[in-house]
């Protein structure tokens, strides 16, 4: 009985045994425990195994959370202000291809530069000053002698009937050795001031030796910049025969041509201003003063534009012999001036209507009703006011 009863408890201890094993790693007891080859032999490394506890943050390590943008309207854009003309500045004029007529210019990196007079009384009104010449190469390229491309109808230093004119070129030489082109730019330097005491803003083309812009490029930029175009030239002759002017080609098929059709009258008022002035001035002037030609400057012109032979090879190229000639073409500037812009009746030799019909006689036409078409004087003058100042 004894012997029973302690097989009994030995029985009942070894059930116990079995039962605490199949709960190892805490799992059910139906769930058979890992391998012994997985179960390492040795207590793992803590330091290995144990997640690295996150950093405290502390205010001054915390980052500044981005504030989340708010969606604001955009702005209304600001009118641009109308820029005003300061008296006594300049500005860069820089050559724009969306210009009338710019596709055809083959020389335009150059640019030009605008004066503004800070004379008491402004005459709101831009003259281009064109020195002759003076572009590095602009013999080597060639330029439409018409917008439309038809060909020139007169001759002079590219042929009549050719249909491209050399782009820019390099002029004759005075008799003392001095380059056409460094003649021009004095005289134009000494215009320039006379022209800037007087009132009158001043557009320079050429202010050094070279320039990059071809003829049709400085016609359009007077165009676009300035209220009349004056270019200075020398003749080739050698005998000091005087002053002309370069009027517009009296041929049917050039007139009908635009922009002469619309402007040559304009050209011709100024071209027969200059000539007068010079006249009063006692200026010496070859034959009746005024010959006509079929020129770049014209033939692409849409402001009132002339192109001035002061003199040749032989001619005073002194500073006082440049300065004669200067105030004589102020003179016939001004003459202009008040007669088809200002309106004011009066001129340096009278009344601005007798004067009119006394220079316009040689061109065979009525510059004073026809030059500028409809519109009182007191209205042109507010437009180039306006012009001018904007």
């Amino acid at each position: 009985m004894k012997r029973a009863a302690a097989s009994f408890l030995i029985l009942v201890l070894l059930l116990g045994c079995a039962a605490c094993s199949g709960n190892f790693n805490g799992k059910d007891a139906s769930v058979s425990p890992s391998p012994a080859a997985d179960i390492p032999t040795a207590a793992p490394d803590a330091t290995r195994f144990a997640e690295t506890p996150a950093p405290t943050e502390t205010a001054a390590d915390a980052p500044t959370a981005e504030p989340t943008p708010e969606e604001t309207p955009a702005p209304e854009p600001t009118p641009a202000a109308t820029p005003t003309a300061v008296p006594g500045s300049s500005e860069t004029v820089y050559w724009d291809p969306s210009w009338q007529y710019a596709e055809n210019s083959k020389i335009n990196t150059g640019a030009a530069v605008l004066y503004h007079s800070d004379a008491d009384e402004p005459k709101y009104f831009t003259v281009c000053v064109n020195a002759g010449h003076g572009t590095r190469g602009g013999t080597s390229v060639k330029t439409l002698c018409h917008p439309d491309g038809t060909p020139k109808v007169t001759g002079g230093s590219t042929a009549e009937g050719s249909i491209y004119a050399t782009a820019v070129s390099s002029g004759t030489v005075m008799l003392n050795g001095k380059s056409e082109a460094a003649a021009t730019l004095s005289l134009a330097m000494i215009l320039k001031e006379l022209l800037l005491s007087s009132g009158f803003d001043v557009l320079m083309i050429r202010e050094s030796s070279d320039v990059q812009l071809d003829n049709v490029a400085r016609t359009v930029m007077a165009n676009n910049a300035a209220d009349c175009h004056v270019a200075l030239h020398y003749d080739s002759s050698d005998n000091d025969k005087g002053l002309f002017v370069c009027n517009v080609a009296q041929v049917a098929s050039y007139l009908e041509m635009e922009p002469v059709k619309s402007h040559h009258l304009e050209h011709e008022a100024l071209a027969a201003c200059v000539l007068a002035g010079a006249r009063s001035c006692g200026i010496r002037i070859y034959g009746n003063g005024s010959f006509q030609f079929d020129l770049t400057q014209t033939s692409y012109s849409t402001v009132p534009s002339v192109n001035i032979e002061v003199g040749d090879r032989a001619s005073d190229i002194s500073y006082s012999g440049q300065y004669a000639v200067a105030k004589a073409l102020l003179k016939g500037i001004l003459n202009y001036y008040n007669t088809y812009v200002a309106g004011n009746g009066e001129t340096d030799e009278g009344s601005a209507e007798a004067f009119a019909g006394r220079i316009s006689r040689p061109f065979g036409c009525d510059i004073i009703t026809a030059a500028f078409g409809p519109g009182s004087p007191a209205e042109r003058a507010l437009h180039y006011k306006r012009r001018n100042t904007a």
